[in-house]
């Protein structure tokens, strides 16, 4: 049982104090974004995206690294000074606390694409598929964009997929939009991709899921999601999209968020902020911000390659000097 002495004073400390505090800080910084930036679309910049899963992706690269580290064959004789088991080659202790790490991620990541509703697409050869596909293929901006039309999908119109990502469109909602609107619909959803949002709303998920004080952040995290629809409606707009047509797809697609309501013909709002929404068309109306491009992906995986690489160097072995504590602890006890 000694074993798991160290593992569990590891997690508790990155879990329950670390991770709490830097979220603390997150939010302050955040609320800092918010305040000056010039327009509430501005938040969904990538520096705000980075400060939402900081919290959670720096302690956690930074415990897998060190317990990584402190598994290393020439580090069980500096690290456990007690002898747990002495023909072990490695740190016990250590490769305990990276397997309960990497199952807890591995946990968190499943679960949540295992929540990832499916998509039940039509043929090619579908008239609403072939429409689409001709949409995409005379505009410049959706060139090399993959759409699929689908019944029932999770969004009027939304972007699935992690690594091969593609634009999906209900049929529903397809049929009585006109090509305008499913145009503008489309190099909104192609901003998206371009942008890789689809990839980083999943990083989002996995962080928050890891993060036991995420929702201290929640408020930020929804922020963040309406003012990426305001920043990818604007560069609809600059790709050709009118920005008139989007508006009227946008109330249009927003009719279809009943949850269960499959049919067409959708005619009432529901399940929407009306405030994000009245600020989109806002927005548009009355002239799309500019997208703005900051550091804040370079930041945070400076951030991410400083956590991997900090425990391998003896001056910052924080962990290192937790376990040599713990582990003559237990050597002191009776």
């Amino acid at each position: 049982m000694a074993e798991l002495v160290f593992p569990a004073v590891a997690l508790a400390l990155t879990f329950l104090i670390l991770m709490p505090g830097l979220t603390l800080v997150s939010r302050a910084a955040l609320a800092r974004r918010r305040a000056r930036a010039s327009s509430w679309a501005d938040f969904g910049g990538d520096g705000s995206f980075a400060w939402l899963v900081a919290p959670s992706l720096l302690p956690v690269a930074w415990l897998a690294s060190s317990a990584l580290h402190q598994s290393e064959p020439q580090q069980a004789a500096v690290r456990c000074l007690v002898e747990h088991t002495p023909a072990a080659l490695t740190c016990l202790d250590a490769a305990l606390l990276l397997g309960v790490l990497v199952v807890g991620v591995g946990v968190a990541a499943a679960r949540h694409l295992r929540g990832t509703p499916a998509v039940r697409s039509l043929p090619a050869t579908h008239p609403l598929a072939r429409r689409l596909a001709s949409l995409a293929a005379a505009s410049p901006g959706l060139r090399g964009l993959r759409v699929v039309v689908a019944h029932q999908a999770p969004a009027p119109v939304c972007s699935v997929g992690l690594w091969r990502p593609r634009a999906v469109v209900d049929a529903c909602f397809a049929e009585g939009a006109d090509d305008a609107m499913l145009r503008a619909a489309l190099l909104h959803e192609a901003a998206h991709i371009r942008s890789r949002d689809p990839l980083r709303s999943a990083l989002a998920a996995l962080a928050f899921a890891l993060n036991p004080a995420s929702a201290w952040l929640a408020e930020d995290l929804e922020r963040w999601r309406h003012a990426r629809e305001a920043l990818c409606d604007a560069l609809a707009v600059q790709r050709g999209g009118d920005p008139l047509a989007l508006a009227e797809g946008i109330t249009r697609a927003a009719r279809f968020s009943c949850a269960g309501e499959a049919a067409c013909g959708v005619s009432r709002l529901c399940g929407r902020p009306a405030g994000a929404l009245r600020l989109r068309l806002a927005l548009l109306l009355h002239g799309p911000p500019s997208p703005r491009r900051t550091l804040g992906h370079l930041a945070l995986a400076a951030a991410l390659v400083a956590a991997l690489a900090a425990p391998h160097h003896e001056g910052v072995a924080a962990l290192d000097h937790l376990h040599t504590a713990v582990e003559r602890a237990l050597h002191l006890a009776p």
